[in-house]
């Protein structure tokens, strides 16, 4: 079968690879839809950093490795002992691997767990072939009425809707998004999902501000124009926002999350950082009482949760930009 596989620092390539078969408790997928994700971006450019140059302890695998871990797909062949599932049903992967034991699995804190992996990284295959294999758990039914296209985008959406439960987001909160990539968007969809009735985001790029405008952000500021914490103390009364959502992964829109935040408010760590991040002074944090935390992965259950998003209309599908031309 096709597959795209990651060979090392800017190093992909399409090869044919042997075709998987599923063992017990496992099910065969035929893969349809796979997104790119910011992370996959970054593996390409600075990595390998989650790819294993060392056979990983879960999988055994090391480079090369399949690509994507945004994907979905209809279930193609059953491994011995699963009969919950039948062949044709639509699917979304949850593409986290880990030990399944330890104390952080148990808290669903996955992205802790000394163990962790993902497919598209660390070996069993990604999305970006044509089939893969997959633990039973690991697969969500897909309705009907949700195309396979948007099943795609349950995982980055899955990225903010765990980020608005880390924030403690309430409704009537004030909430700045900092950076409109495809994360940035998704924290705006998730934020209107949780019914929040003031999103605010900073975004340099037109294309991305445009995109952010359309998913329904009340305002959408250009840092190169205006002064962005400026505005949102505007905006809230002199106070700042509640919650800043930093997905740009620079020092600038970390020194803006900072201005921007209230005391006793929220800064969450979306974005992953290629260089060092600079702190003039961590007493700023501690004089205002600001929290910063970061937010990694998702749990099973917010996983789903996206899934009822997408199919009650609270999220909207208007993510996809690269449509094939066949």
């Amino acid at each position: 079968m096709r597959a795209l596989r990651f060979h090392g620092n800017k190093d992909i390539r399409i090869e044919d690879i042997p075709e998987p078969s599923p063992r017990p408790g496992w099910v065969k997928v035929k893969n349809a839809w796979a997104g790119i994700c910011g992370s996959d971006l970054h593996e390409y450019s600075v990595g390998p950093k989650n790819v294993p140059t060392e056979p990983h302890i879960l999988t055994g695998e090391t480079l090369p490795t399949v690509c994507g871990h945004e994907f979905s797909g209809v279930v193609c062949e059953l491994g011995d002992g699963v009969n919950d599932i039948r062949i044709g049903q639509k699917v979304a992967v949850f593409p986290i691997l880990t030990d399944q034991t330890c104390h952080w699995c148990q808290q669903e804190l996955y992205g802790i767990c000394p163990s962790w992996g993902f497919l598209g990284y660390s070996g069993y295959g990604g999305g970006m072939a044509e089939y893969i294999c997959v633990e039973r758990k690991a697969l969500h039914l897909i309705p009907d009425e949700l195309s396979l296209e948007v099943a795609a985008l349950v995982e980055p959406l899955a990225v903010g809707w765990h980020a608005v439960n880390v924030g403690k987001v309430k409704s009537d909160h004030h909430c700045l998004v900092v950076g409109a990539g495809p994360i940035g968007i998704a924290m705006v969809h998730c934020l209107l999902a949780r019914g929040v009735e003031s999103v605010i985001v900073s975004e340099p790029s037109p294309t991305r501000a445009a995109h952010a405008q359309a998913a329904g952000a009340h305002h959408v500021l250009d840092p190169s124009k205006d002064n962005v914490p400026d505005v949102c103390f505007r905006l809230t009364a002199g106070l700042g926002v509640h919650t800043v959502f930093e997905c740009a992964g620079i020092q600038a829109a970390f020194d803006v999350s900072l201005a921007s935040v209230r005391g006793a408010g929220t800064i969450v760590n979306v974005a992953i950082y290629e260089t060092s991040l600079t702190l003039q002074t961590p007493n700023i944090l501690n004089r205002r009482s600001i929290t910063y935390v970061g937010s990694n992965t998702y749990t099973r259950g917010e996983f789903q949760e996206v899934i009822e998003a997408l199919v009650s209309g609270k999220c909207t599908d208007d993510l996809i930009s690269c449509q094939p031309d066949f």
